[in-house]
């Protein structure tokens, strides 16, 4: 039966790198790197924006952090994934810059044009060449531990951003994550490999979308939480997934999976939240209704107390779903031998000029 691939013995053995232990410390990075951004916060001053800089994992918790204060920050918050920053950045603006590895051609780029242009600049990195971009240029620079693949270490630089970012929106963004902590916790135990398929979402979800391409769905905020989900299935599954938006999908989109009989191969997963808006709330219940006369449909909630705690417990079930569609596609969850060989190139190409 499928159901054994999931038994914690068999995820350990296609998981030689410990994926499942990266996944698991979520709660815990989330709480070191709230201490480590607490130690020193960088206020707004002058700024009229704050961007936040970077690619890939280094990204996402940019993205997830912006979903987050949408509705309360003080000044725009916007993330950049690019070589340059937008025209209409200016001298007073503050820029993150978010590099893992420190190496990430795109950010570096970017954080020197922040630089040469003026903007004041905080990095986030566990060392390369942003770090010594940091130092050359007195920059406050915020250090992550190394030895994780950057997708493994958006607890550290979302928690960071956290403490560093408590002055940029109204109320209080330490208690609102601690408590969030606490509810990953709690999630835990029940979506950790030792839990059996019954009790765990996360395992029966894998299982029912393991023959079909998944395309994530969310409204505001939840679409970085979804990107989040394309992503580590990505990765981590080594699967096609797609991501999307409402309400645009239902302009468009729809009629596709109401129309193309090659519907039935994919399978749409709608992130929903408690406190969605009662316009968007009709509209994804209407919208689920006619979806499912053609094919089926998830749809992932989470019960956390705060907007925050229910968008990184949907985020972390998404973490857990990608680590048992590996194992039930016998693919090692943290290698990423198509990434590495694009770098390789990449970097071939640059020395020969």
């Amino acid at each position: 039966m499928a159901s054994r691939m999931l038994e914690a013995r068999t995820v350990a053995a296609v998981d030689p790198g410990g994926m499942r232990d990266i996944i698991a410390s979520l709660p815990e990075q989330l709480s070191t790197g709230l201490k480590v951004g607490e130690a020193a916060p960088v206020p707004i001053e002058e700024a009229q924006r704050i961007f936040i800089v970077g690619m890939g994992g280094s990204a996402i918790g940019g993205d997830v952090f912006a979903a987050w204060l949408a509705d309360r920050a003080k000044i725009p918050i916007q993330v950049v994934r690019d070589y340059r920053l937008p025209a209409y950045a200016r001298p007073e603006d503050l820029l993150v810059a978010i590099s893992y590895s420190g190496n990430t051609e795109e950010t570096l780029a970017a954080t020197a044009q922040g630089i040469k242009l003026g903007c004041r600049v905080v990095a986030i990195t566990s060392g390369g060449t942003l770090r010594d971009l940091a130092r050359g240029n007195k920059m406050d620079a915020f250090a992550v531990p190394t030895g994780l693949p950057p997708r493994g270490a958006f607890g550290h630089l979302f928690g960071i951003l956290a403490g560093i970012g408590g002055g940029w929106a109204f109320g209080a963004l330490d208690h609102e994550l601690r408590e969030s902590i606490a509810h990953l916790q709690a999630l835990r135990t029940r979506l950790r490999p030792e839990s059996g398929v019954r009790s765990n979402r996360a395992k029966a979800l894998a299982l029912r979308i393991r023959a079909v391409v998944p395309i994530l769905y969310a409204a505001p905020p939840f679409i970085a939480v979804a990107r989040r989900w394309q992503t580590q299935l990505n990765e981590n599954s080594k699967v096609l997934a797609f991501t999307s938006t409402f309400p645009e999908a239902d302009h468009n989109e729809l009629v596709g999976w109401m129309e193309d009989s090659r519907a039935r191969a994919h399978r749409a997963i709608l992130l929903r939240d408690r406190d969605e808006a009662p316009d968007i709330r009709r509209q994804l219940d209407i919208t689920v209704g006619l979806m499912a006369r053609k094919t089926k449909v998830e749809q992932v909630t989470d019960e956390g107390p705060t907007l925050v705690s229910r968008m990184l417990g949907t985020l972390f079930l998404g973490d857990y779903v990608s680590l048992y569609l590996a194992a039930l596609r016998r693919v090692d969850p943290l290698v990423l031998k198509p990434i590495q060989a694009l770098k390789a190139k990449l970097a071939e190409s640059h020395r020969k000029g």
